[in-house]
């Protein structure tokens, strides 16, 4: 049984309780600071801790309230003496750290780079040697407000939801007991300002101005078969059907999910014409990849392109290509065909890719809406429906 002892010192008494743990005497030196009551008090947890020690048990619920309830001091105290073990608290840059090791080196390096930036916004913020345990739910709310007069509201999600997701590998690592970032809104992705679509006229003045075969494969591949940029520099020859009229997609960005490593993607007339061209072209013993040669600098290509096209140049250069390409697909062969062959979920396509054009109002302040259902109706009657 735990002892309380007090022991004489120059300007206050000052308490120890002496008790044995696994075979030994030891002794927990309080100091002035704690009274005789509290001392006791102390005493009959020591009891306790020692005696769910030495049987194994868990420790009741009193003593482990009683324990999250004590000052760092003691708390310390009780840990020098082998009764607890105290966690250390990492700081924000020892968590992001382990994060990196274990997780960052394994993503494609378009989304590192989209981690790399939220880093960079989360450190202009926070220091990394604070302990991830003082950041708020406020600190938070106030990092996703800080974003908001800085950048769109794209930008804002991604960065909120790349932050969450360091605390929440955090959390699953049993590094930290809470995301301060839960609950936080991170705003929505949509983006309507920066779509563009990429008129068929404008995709064939871009033709004229490539320099080569080539590069009117690698605008083809992007306007004519959707591809993300990634797919085009995968695609090899050997994935090229001519004789069905097939191309056969490998998708590095959804590759991780079962069933979605590749997808076909007819060969459209426009398309066709471009690869049997540039195969022709292809000498013997040639690259297995239809896009040969320097693929580092293909976006820098193509913008040249637009510029030798009289165009003017639009944001988010590949990705508008390939959104043109899925508005077309859906006015034509619909939602469901335009998922399977540019490779997303029909919401994904609502989202980011499809949206009404110009062409559209046109048309639709010249058709007679009521019109067409007064015909209808007429015909419907004719035939005897009604």
């Amino acid at each position: 049984m735990a002892t309380v002892i007090k022991q004489k010192r120059k300007r206050a008494e000052a308490f120890q309780i002496q008790f044995k743990f696994k075979g030994e005497r030891r002794w927990l030196s309080l100091g002035s600071n704690y009274g005789k009551e509290v001392a006791e008090e102390i005493a009959r947890h020591v009891d306790k801790i020692v005696a769910a020690c030495e049987t194994e048990q868990s420790l009741d619920r009193r003593t482990l309230a009683w324990i999250e309830s004590i000052s760092d001091d003691l708390r310390e105290r009780l840990a020098n003496v082998g009764l607890i073990q105290i966690k250390r608290v990492p700081t924000l840059g020892e968590i992001w750290a382990e994060y990196w090791s274990a997780e960052y080196w394994e993503l494609k390096s378009t989304t590192q780079s989209s981690k790399r930036q939220a880093r960079r916004r989360f450190f202009e913020r926070f220091d990394p040697e604070r302990r991830v345990d003082t950041v708020t739910k406020r600190d938070a709310q106030r990092f996703a407000d800080s974003l908001s007069e800085t950048m769109s509201d794209a930008t804002k999600a991604g960065t909120i939801r790349d932050v969450r997701r360091v605390f929440n590998w955090a959390l699953d690592a049993e590094m930290i007991e809470k995301n301060p970032f839960a609950g936080i809104r991170r705003g929505s992705f949509k983006n309507k300002s920066r779509e563009y679509y990429v008129s068929i006229d404008d995709y064939r003045a871009m033709l004229d101005a490539c320099p080569s075969r080539l590069w009117r494969v690698v605008l083809a591949l992007y306007r004519i078969g959707g591809l993300r940029f990634e797919e085009a520099l995968r695609a090899q020859w050997s994935d090229v059907d001519f004789a069905r009229g097939r191309l056969l997609v490998h998708s590095p960005k959804t590759e991780r999910y079962k069933g979605r490593e590749s997808r076909v993607v007819p060969l459209f007339p426009e398309l066709r014409e471009e690869l049997e061209a540039l195969w022709e072209e292809t000498p013997e013993g040639g690259s297995a990849f239809i896009i040969s040669g320097n693929r580092s600098t293909i976006r820098k290509h193509v913008e040249r392109i637009v510029f030798l096209a009289g165009l003017n140049r639009w944001e988010r250069l590949i990705q508008n290509l390939r959104s043109s390409r899925a508005i077309d697909v859906a006015r034509e062969f619909g939602e469901l065909a335009e998922a399977e062959w540019i490779g997303h979920s029909p919401k994904v396509a609502r989202d980011h890719y499809l949206h009404v054009l110009d062409a559209d109002f046109e048309r639709a302040t010249l058709q007679s809406f009521f019109g067409s259902q007064k015909n209808d109706c007429r015909n419907n009657c004719r035939k005897g429906t009604f």
